[in-house]
């Protein structure tokens, strides 16, 4: 029969393979969060682009002109119906769902500039869709964590979305 008295507890060597196992689990966690927010600014700025694509579609086919407004510091943006003369029936109640104030997530940054701005009255909507499916150029960036996405108008008047390195202005 053995003699020795053994020790109860854990050995070093259980020790450091526990703490190992709990440092990777919360890398592999906090890097999830952080590609986690980049998943949605880019997730952002492609429903804004349908949105954006859609309206421009009601606007050519109601024979209407649409404004775009951003509001960068409570990460809304909503599209105005610029009413003509003539202009009702049954595309309206179409029309006021497109127009309806959206919210972006929270988190995500946005910096809204237009590229062309219309001369005359301040008060006048800056970015425009026309019955024709022109649009005045404009870039509305949304920035994730690591990557920023930029949606502008390119030279035929369509939307796209390019992806940026982030932060590197910081």
């Amino acid at each position: 029969m053995d003699k020795r008295k053994r020790q109860s507890g854990f050995t070093l060597i259980e020790i450091i393979v526990v703490v190992a196992i709990v440092g990777i689990l919360t890398t592999i966690v906090t890097l999830s969060f952080r590609s986690s927010n980049d998943r949605d600014a880019r997730l952002q700025a492609q429903r804004f682009m349908a949105v954006v694509n859609e309206v421009r579609d009601e606007a050519i086919i109601a024979g209407g002109h649409f404004a775009l407004v951003v509001d960068e510091d409570s990460l809304n943006y909503n599209f105005a119906a610029l009413h003509q003369a003539g202009q009702q029936g049954a595309g309206q109640q179409q029309a006021s769902e497109l127009v309806r104030p959206r919210t972006i997530k929270s988190g995500i940054d946005i910096d809204f500039n237009v590229l062309e701005a219309l001369s005359g009255d301040d008060d006048a909507p800056q970015v425009v869709m026309s019955s024709l499916g022109e649009i005045t150029p404009f870039e509305l960036r949304f920035g994730g964590t690591n990557t920023d996405y930029v949606v502008f108008v390119n030279e035929e008047s369509q939307l796209q979305m390019r992806e940026e390195n982030a932060r590197l202005t910081n």
